[in-house]
C-alpha cells in the first residue's frame, strides 16, 4: 500500500506580468483566488490543502486567457513522493 504525502498537495501561482484581471479565475473558483484592488488576480492562499482543490486550480490555469496561473504539485504524481516546492519571495 502506497502512503500518500501529507501536508499542501500543490502550490497555486500568479504571474503579475502575464495576467490582465479579467476576472476569470475568480469567478470560477472565488474560494481560491481574488482581485487585488489594481484588478490583478492573486491566490487566496497559495498552498492547496486537497486533490480537489489541485484539480479546480488546474482547470482555472487551462482557462486563463493570458496563461498566468500554473499550478505545481508538491509531489510525484505517478510515485507519490515529495517534491520540494519552490517558495514565491
Amino acid at each position: 500500500m502506497t502512503t500518500r504525502p501529507t501536508g499542501p498537495r500543490g502550490t497555486v501561482r500568479i504571474d503579475q506580468q502575464l495576467c490582465r484581471g479579467t476576472g476569470l479565475c475568480q469567478a470560477m473558483s472565488p474560494a481560491l483566488f481574488r482581485l487585488t484592488g489594481a484588478g490583478h488576480a492573486v491566490p487566496v492562499e497559495g498552498e492547496l490543502r486537497d486533490d480537489s482543490a489541485v484539480e479546480l486550480a488546474r482547470s482555472v490555469a487551462e482557462c486563463c486567457p493570458m496563461g498566468a496561473v500554473t499550478v505545481e504539485p508538491d509531489h510525484d504524481e505517478d510515485t507519490g513522493a515529495r517534491t520540494p516546492v519552490p517558495r514565491e519571495r
